[in-house]
Formats: structure tokens, sequence, C-alpha cells
């Protein structure tokens, strides 16, 4: 079994909790991006033309075997906020969209800012019912969501999700996985997404500046987008657009799109799902026992037997200090305290934050 503290060398010295606001690149993937970073010093444009096409290729190619998503399924940006504006740019105006009102604000904001008819939905512990009822009321052609939310940790039940897009097939659903994608197994092609986003930096631990789109092609046919550049094209300088070409007018950053490649690799094949999934889980519920048995958590959000791996627990912005000088590592969102269980936090790191906090 690979070292998580050597490669994870943080983790020595602070109790990490804090891979919802930004994950933690790996030695084995930085010991390779040295490498390239050197070479592209070294050699400059020789570097890139024998790299930029093949580095992208190989990263589309492990993603299409990750996701059993399609090659041309597939775009490679810089962020899923560059990405979700691109999308809606050239979606019809007046269009239906449901978000969820509690949402990230990067999710929510660029809906708004256009001009769609906006309808929101609550989340408390009804939200599925109300989601239904309002999909039966409203008949939207949007629902934009995150799987899991950024504060509460709250994630839709995917096979209520795939229920919903079955009754209402006509409605697309497109979602930032941001905060979801890495923690479990996730099949693209039998999931209910029509657009499936998320930047690579949080669960992947693949770092800023990398981020990947997977677009079911029912869902590019039926618009026509408009973003385009030399990179969206078959061939360059001329050619046909590539179906997901809009997400990708210009040049990769092909060292963020390298170090997406390699944390893939790390992640899906070094240490593999079956080892994370049920170590993210385990760790979790017994986390998330701990913290309904203090009270610490808002119960008209969260359900007992609920899963999750982010969790919000009350606090002040002041107690954030307090645990950092314990050092243990958390952010403030929402009013509260946020943590969340990566797969190379342990047994010890959850008694760390539960001394903590009941000294409080």
């Amino acid at each position: 079994m690979t070292s998580l503290k050597k490669e994870f060398p943080l983790i020595t010295s602070y109790t990490y909790l804090n891979t919802p606001f930004t994950g933690v690149l790996s030695s084995s993937v930085q010991s390779k991006i040295r490498v390239l970073e050197d070479d592209y010093r070294l050699r400059g444009s020789l570097f890139t033309d024998e790299n930029e096409n093949s580095l992208v290729e190989q990263t589309k190619t492990i993603i299409s075997e990750i996701y059993n998503a399609k090659i041309d399924e597939i775009g490679i940006l810089n962020n899923f906020s560059t990405g979700l504006n691109l999308i809606l740019n050239d979606l019809p105006e007046k269009s239906k969209v449901l978000l969820l009102a509690q949402d990230y604000s990067s999710v929510n904001m660029p809906v708004k800012s256009r001009k769609f008819e906006v309808h929101e939905v609550d989340i408390d512990l009804n939200i599925c019912e109300e989601l239904r009822q309002n999909f039966l009321k409203l008949k939207p052609d949007f629902f934009i969501f995150s799987i899991t939310q950024f504060i509460s940790g709250f994630q839709l039940d995917l096979e209520f999700l795939k229920h919903l897009k079955q009754d209402f097939p006509d409605t697309s659903f497109i979602v930032d996985a941001t905060q979801y994608c890495g923690t479990e197994a996730f099949d693209f092609e039998d999931s209910p997404f029509d657009v499936f986003g998320t930047s690579g930096y949080k669960w992947l631990n693949a770092g800023l500046g990398n981020a990947f789109f997977l677009m079911k092609s029912s869902f590019v046919e039926k618009y026509h987008f408009t973003s385009i550049g030399s990179n969206s094209l078959q061939e360059k300088p001329s050619g046909h657009p590539r179906p997901t070409g809009f997400l990708e007018p210009g040049h990769y950053d092909i060292l963020a799109v390298a170090r997406l490649k390699f944390a893939l690799e790390f992640h899906y094949k070094t240490i593999g799902l079956k080892y994370i999934e049920p170590k993210i889980k385990e760790l979790s519920k017994r986390a998330k026992s701990e913290f309904l048995k203090l009270n610490l958590l808002d119960k008209n959000v969260i359900e007992e037997d609920s899963i999750q791996n982010i969790f919000s627990l009350r606090g002040e912005e002041h107690h954030i200090d307090l645990l950092k000088e314990r050092g243990i590592l958390s952010a403030f969102r929402g009013g509260r305290i946020r943590v969340g269980f990566q797969y190379f936090n342990t047994e010890d790191d959850l008694q760390n934050l539960l001394d903590a906090i009941q000294e409080f």
C-alpha cells in the first residue's frame, strides 16, 4: 500500500479537514510535473509540439475509461465556472431554470445574471418531494445544481435523480460535481445527467487550473454553441468543430492538464476506489454519529441516515483560528465550521477535532 504520509506530507503536520476548500497535490504527481516543467523550460516549443496533443488525448482517454464517457463527450478547460458560463451563453433566453436556493454561488449567479425564468427550491428534509412538485408545476427546461452541497454536505440521491429524469426526460440536468467527483464510483452513461462538470482541485487532488465536462451528445446536438477558436476544430487551422470544442477555444495549459492526468491515475489506479470509497464512507459515518451526539449538525437539512463526507458544524468564526492553533485546518462557510473527510484522514483526525470542539 502506498504511504499516504509520504504522498501527502501535510497530514503529518496538520489534521487536514479542508479538502472541500482545496485538495492536496500528492508527491507522486508533483514529481512528475517537475520533470515536465524542466522539460518545458529547457525546450520551449519542442516540448509543446511533442506533448500538447498527446497529453490532452491521454487525459481524455483516462476520463473516458474512469467515468464511462465517449471521447467526443469530454471537454477539458481551466475550471468549472468557465465551462458553465460557456454553456449558459447559448441556452435559449426565457428558458425555465430550476435551482437550489442555497447552492454554490458560482452555480446560481451565472444563471441569475442571464435572461432566464429562474425558480428556486429550498434545501430541507422535504427536498425530494419539493423538487418533484416543482417539476410537475413548472416543467423546467433545465435543472442546474451541485450534487453535493458546498456548505452542508447534503448530497442528492442519484437513484432519486434517475427516477426524476425518467419522469421528466425533456428537462436537461446540468450538474456541478466539484464536491462529489472522486469520492465514489460514477458512470456517466448510466447517469441522469446531460452535463457533468467538475474542477480538479478538490477531491481529485489535481491542483488548480484544470477541469473537465462530460456532455451527452443529445444535449450538444440540441443547442447551437457559438464559442469557438482554432483549438475548437478537429484539425487546425481549419476543419469541422468538435462537439465539445466550444469549451476549448484556445490553447490548453499543458502542465495543468498533465496534473489532472497524473492525479486521475494516482487516484483511481495507484490508490483505487476499492480503498477510497469505503474509507471515506466509514470515517464519515462515524463522524456524523459523533456530530449528532454533540448537536453540531443542522437537522433541518441533514437526515441522520443520509450519506455525506462534508459537514457543517455549529460554531463561530473565531473557532477556525482556535482549531488552526490545534493544527486542525477547516473553513468557515455559511456561518458554520465546515470540515470534510478525504481518504487520507484517520480516526485520530476525527478524535482531534472532537476533542478541540468540546473545549470551545
